[in-house]
């Protein structure tokens, strides 16, 4: 397995390779300081991106809204009748075999 090399021998490396460096330290950049927003400014962007948002949303249409609607329903209506069902036989089921 090959010897993991510092920084500083990378850096060596680089500039013994006829690559120019100022010094053997990396400078940093400077990053100028970005004022802070305040609560009012926050407020007002982040309204300004939710209408944006929106903006992108396509609604389904009314015929398509009551179909969906429609099967959730019936759906849910099924499913509850089948475990109201299936609850009942087996309660039944438990009470005949407890008496």
């Amino acid at each position: 397995m090959a010897k993991r090399r510092t920084r500083k021998q990378r850096m060596s490396s680089i500039s013994g390779a006829g690559v120019s460096t100022k010094s053997d330290k990396v400078e940093a950049k400077v990053v100028p300081l970005q004022r802070e927003e305040n609560f009012f400014q926050k407020a007002k962007n982040f309204l300004l991106e939710v209408k944006v948002e929106f903006k992108k949303i396509t609604w389904p249409t009314r015929k398509e809204t009551v179909a969906t609607t429609t099967a959730v329903v019936s759906f849910t209506l099924f499913i509850s009748f089948y475990l109201g069902l299936v609850d009942m036989i087996l309660s039944k089921l438990v009470q005949w075999l407890v008496y």
